[in-house]
């Protein structure tokens, strides 16, 4: 009797055990984030907001530029990817078309429809493959013209005030400098554009780089380092604008702040303007950023989602920014009705979303990146070599094109 008692004692706790309703997991989103850990540290804390609002925990990880694309695609081959990934600008066309990253156009058509309208049109040209929207801009980063207004008085608007601005600078022994983009391809893709050329025709299905605009491009981004006084070595703008030796520069909308904080005596004494126009009538700079894009093996991808367009409020996007700005990460916001909110000085503002709208990204081609030191090698002979423009150029076109075959 006593053996049946803890017998039926026993099956009773297994049963009760066995019906105990299971506790759910908790849901936790993974970003990783190509950047600072001060960036992703500002991710996870506005992250919180969101757990309030809907349960789902958070957790943004910084990976470096150097490590970051061999992480995912070894993420990716493991089957252990983050839910999220904020990432290089071209890097989404890359892993979707391998078929790790949801096609977010085909997941959320309609959000989709609402987003485009609020971004940039320039950087969003570098997230739309072929139709397939693979990550949408995360944060961008663009080219302006820096100038010391204390010695030059009106900043040059056009290839020829630029050509005249420069040889008066020279008389003095001053002149200009690339900050970004010094003899590569993202130094040049500018004149390019400005010219009328690009870097592949509308259905990137062959390289123009074989264009007369594509040289007569070439022509003046050599003339300025050859002719024009534009140091063939790296110099960072700090010093060039501190002394004064480069009362101009061109570079990234991130020296604001550098120039700002590590140059403090010349506060007052330089501002930017939009970079000059070229024979196209247009001042079309270099669009950089980062995209964020959901895995396809994430298990939840709703949430992803939700969790990307939480990041993509304006009130969202400002936080970000400020944050960015204290420790000296200024990317902007690719969200235009952000811009009316941004803790800026307006007429910096007003500058930067006007050459934002003259802007372009990289272009969504699967061999880019592959590509590229093809058209450094060209800008480099005719600059260091003189090599002759037209030559050069067709060389890089057929090797682009030899790459773009290769990933048909």
């Amino acid at each position: 009797m006593k053996r049946l008692y803890y017998i039926l004692l026993v099956t009773l706790l297994i049963f009760a055990f066995g019906c105990e309703k299971k506790a759910e997991p908790e849901k936790e989103l993974i970003m990783w984030l190509v950047g600072s850990e001060a960036q992703a540290m500002s991710v996870t804390e506005l992250g919180k907001e969101f757990t309030k609002n809907t349960g789902i925990k958070v957790r943004c990880e910084a990976i470096s530029w150097g490590e970051a694309y061999s992480k995912y695609l070894t993420s990716i081959a493991a089957g252990a990817t983050p839910d999220i990934g904020a990432m290089g600008l071209t890097w989404g066309t890359e892993f979707g078309s391998l078929g790790a990253m949801m096609d977010l156009g085909q997941s959320y058509p309609e959000d989709m429809i609402v987003l485009k309208k609020k971004i940039f049109p320039g950087i969003w040209g570098s997230v739309d493959y072929r139709g397939k929207i693979y990550g949408i801009p995360f944060d961008m980063t663009e080219q302006v013209l820096y100038y010391r207004n204390d010695i030059v008085k009106r900043p040059p608007e056009t290839w020829f005030a630029l050509t005249e601005l420069l040889k008066e600078l020279s008389k003095e022994g001053k002149g200009m400098l690339f900050d970004w983009g010094s003899l590569n391809w993202i130094g040049y893709s500018a004149y390019l554009w400005q010219a009328g050329g690009d870097f592949y025709d509308a259905s990137y299905s062959t390289c123009t780089l074989d264009t007369e605009e594509a040289r007569r491009a070439m022509e003046f981004f050599a003339k300025l380092y050859k002719e024009l006084g534009v140091p063939k070595t790296q110099i960072p703008i700090e010093q060039g604008m501190r002394t004064g030796d480069f009362p101009l520069a061109i570079s990234g909308n991130w020296k604001i702040v550098s120039l700002t904080i590590g140059a403090p005596e010349i506060n007052g004494k330089w501002s930017i303007a939009t970079l000059p126009k070229g024979p196209s009538g247009k001042g079309t700079a270099f669009m950089g950023g980062r995209i964020m894009g959901i895995f396809s093996q994430s298990r939840m991808k709703d949430e992803a989602w939700q969790f990307i367009k939480f990041l993509f409020k304006p009130e969202n996007q400002v936080t970000l920014y400020r944050k960015a700005w204290e420790t000296q990460d200024a990317y902007l916001p690719p969200n235009t009705d952000t811009w009316e909110l941004l803790p800026m000085q307006e007429d910096f503002k007003e500058v930067l979303r006007t050459q934002a709208l003259d802007a372009q990204g990289p272009p969504p081609v699967l061999s880019w990146d592959d590509s590229t030191m093809f058209i450094d090698q060209a800008i480099q002979r005719v600059v260091l070599t003189n090599k002759n423009a037209k030559e050069a150029l067709e060389q890089a076109t057929a090797l682009v094109n030899a790459e773009l075959n290769k990933r048909r």
